[in-house]
């Protein structure tokens, strides 16, 4: 449902058709959002497959799942290793998924960071930007051959969900910068010369 939307609100308790014998790989499912999509999908009975980075927090969060209503009838919970700050670690993941299952029906990009503490990673990339994109890229991409082969099976309904946040909505539309010249002068005394354009 859209930030704006005025569509009947989706109830997952009675929308959700059966997920019997459906395989889901969501990441971010120890939490929030993921955690309560993680709980519908495998109430409705599918394989969930919860792909965290702390193993304590998801089996953590895997425990408090069964402790809600999990029991025999509904669906199974598993944890995934995946540390989206190296997509070398999203690649190993998605490895690790297809030695396991032989179909994907569902990927939920979950998973994501905010921008508390400005950080580049090993690979000289911004961690936010690996977490929340390039990461979920590489697993999408080294899944995609599951993820084919589920599709081409008779009534096969594959989906990739992406999660987002409309927090954007409450930035104001107005360019603070009108090109590279008015971003260079606000910042050509800043500490870091890698601001300024090297002439």
């Amino acid at each position: 449902m859209g930030f704006f939307s005025f569509s009947k609100a989706f109830d997952p308790a009675s929308d959700l058709p059966d997920l019997s014998d459906k395989v889901i790989l969501i990441t971010g499912g120890n939490a929030g959002i993921g955690y309560a999509t993680v709980k519908h999908l495998a109430r409705h009975g599918a394989k969930v497959y919860m792909a965290a980075r702390n193993q304590s927090r998801a089996e953590a969060a895997i425990a408090q799942l069964k402790e809600e209503g999990l029991g025999p009838g509904n669906g199974e919970v598993v944890w995934l290793e995946l540390d989206l700050k190296d997509p070398r670690n999203a690649k190993k993941a998605a490895e690790e998924f297809m030695k396991k299952e032989k179909r994907l029906d569902v990927l939920i990009h979950n998973a994501a960071m905010l921008l508390e503490n400005f950080a580049i990673g090993t690979d000289g990339v911004q961690e936010i930007m690996m977490v929340n994109v390039i990461s979920h890229f590489v697993l999408t991409r080294s899944l995609q051959p599951l993820l084919d082969q589920t599709a081409a099976e008779p009534n096969s309904d594959v989906r990739i969900v992406v999660v987002a946040s409309e927090g954007h909505r409450f930035v104001s539309g107005e360019p603070r910068y009108r090109n590279l010249d008015d971003f260079n002068a606000e910042f050509k005394n800043a500490l870091s010369p890698s601001f300024t354009r090297q002439a």
